[in-house]
């Protein structure tokens, strides 16, 4: 038997699952938000290093 899942590639070139349209589009918002989050903290780290120089 194939146990491997099936897996296609999305629009934006990553692997995934097959999932519902709500399931795929909740775990994009997800990633995303963590992508945000992880930006405006390095943007407020190199803020900091400027201000210390």
């Amino acid at each position: 038997m194939n146990d491997k899942k099936k897996t296609v590639k999305d629009s934006y070139g990553r692997l995934i699952e097959n999932k519902s349209f709500d399931e795929y589009w909740d775990e994009f918002h997800k990633i995303e938000n963590l992508s945000m989050k992880e930006s405006i903290r390095q943007k407020n780290e190199r803020k900091s290093k400027i201000k210390d120089k």
